[in-house]
């Protein structure tokens, strides 16, 4: 079995560099991956009522020292500046702090809530050289963060969309069983017994009617608010965890953020953290290792290769990586002095799902092989139903 560092090697994905240690160096195959499973999420955040939001990576000290992660996290976190301060900014870890500085943007009315916003933001955290494992474990990463700023009235409806985003989403990766579990107050905590107690009982509540056996874990996660934790279990049984939900009592505290309810008057928001993938670098890895480089057709950043049989096909086989491109699709051309076994052999190193092999014949004919990779079933398709063929075989996920 190998490794999905071994895996981007054969697919040509990234690589690591001693000078650059826990960051990716993306290649064009794997930057194509990394933001096509980006949009994906992207479009199920708009549709759910999210608003992309973009913040500084690089932001001053006294902000984590107000959000406290100077007390709790400053082990894991870089810090720089310019010539005079050079230790009084913080390269962000993640980007709660600043979603809360864009909420205390405005004076927000009941009438505003839940707002929810999200972002792909670009956090760094100085983990150990030890524990570095491609994109599993890295310094620099891209989480797929939101927030949701709502009444307690309106938490359970909203616990409840992340449910039903997480089943969406991960079904099409092709996960279908989720182990889900709900962390317990710990024995030190920010937030009064009443909220952890009223907030748990939301989460459970949210689980049983999305149809969720949860388990709890008693007193296991952060001190400033329950936790649902989504975990996969792979067809190796490692279990993967993933997607996260989770109450926060402290931030509301510290950024003291408020809101105007019906009476005028002014009252803490709930804010939920949540993400669906976590860490891109991390999903990618989780999945490339679960696929063995046997990516869903929707998502492979090569999904068309065409191999000519002689030079004199060349002209033919640019002319169908036009039609392809036309419509979006990536595709590999191997016009090279090669043999059509060589040229094969690298088709099958990358796993392309689908092939064309261009000869005299179909030149003459105007009519095309098509080989599956997945079932090895051969199409003879019309060079005019070719575009059509392909695009509806390669649907992107929507």
């Amino acid at each position: 079995m190998k490794t999905h560092r071994e895996i981007a090697e054969q697919l040509d994905l990234f690589h690591s560099e001693p000078q650059a240690p826990g960051m990716i160096f993306w290649h064009p195959n794997g930057w194509a991956l990394f933001r096509d499973i980006q949009e994906h999420m992207r479009r199920v955040y708009r549709r759910n009522g999210f608003e992309e939001v973009n913040t500084p990576v690089f932001m001053k000290k006294e902000l984590w020292q107000t959000s406290g992660h100077m007390d709790m996290f400053a082990e894991n976190m870089f810090f720089g500046g310019g010539k005079e301060n050079i230790d009084e900014y913080v390269l962000k870890p993640m980007s709660c702090p600043a979603h809360i500085l864009l909420f205390k943007r405005g004076v927000h009315s009941h009438r505003d809530l839940p707002l929810r916003l999200f972002e792909f933001g670009l956090v760094h955290r100085n983990e150990s050289s030890g524990s570095l494992n491609g994109c599993l474990r890295a310094r620099q990463f891209t989480q797929d963060d939101a927030h949701v700023f709502c009444c307690w009235s309106q938490a359970e409806e909203e616990i409840r969309g992340f449910l039903q985003r997480a089943k969406q989403v991960y079904g099409d990766y092709g996960y279908h069983n989720l182990d889900v579990k709900i962390s317990t107050k710990p024995e030190k905590a920010l937030g009064s017994d009443e909220q952890w107690c009223r907030a748990q009982k939301l989460l459970d509540s949210a689980c049983q009617i999305e149809g969720f056996d949860a388990e709890y874990q008693a007193g296991e996660w952060a001190f400033y608010g329950p936790k649902i934790e989504l975990s996969l279990t792979d067809s190796m049984g490692r279990r993967w965890q993933c997607g996260t939900i989770q109450f926060d009592f402290n931030l509301p505290e510290r950024f003291d953020v408020q809101y105007t309810n019906e009476q005028g008057e002014f009252e803490r928001p709930v804010i939920m953290h949540q993400a669906m993938y976590g860490s891109i670098e991390r999903w990618l890895g989780i999945l490339l290792e679960v696929s063995q480089g046997n990516l869903p057709v929707w998502l492979h950043p090569v999904p068309v290769a065409i191999a000519s049989v002689n030079e004199s096909n060349s002209q033919f086989v640019r002319q169908l990586a036009a039609l392809c491109l036309a419509r979006d699709m990536r595709v590999l051309v191997d016009i090279s002095q090669n043999s059509v076994a060589r040229k094969m052999k690298r088709f099958h190193k990358q796993k392309v799902p689908y092939i064309l092999t261009v000869g005299d014949k179909e030149e003459a004919e105007k009519c095309v092989s098509v080989k599956c990779r997945k079932d090895g079933v051969m199409t003879h398709i019309p060079l005019a139903e070719l575009a059509d063929y392909l695009a509806d075989k390669l649907v992107r996920k929507q």
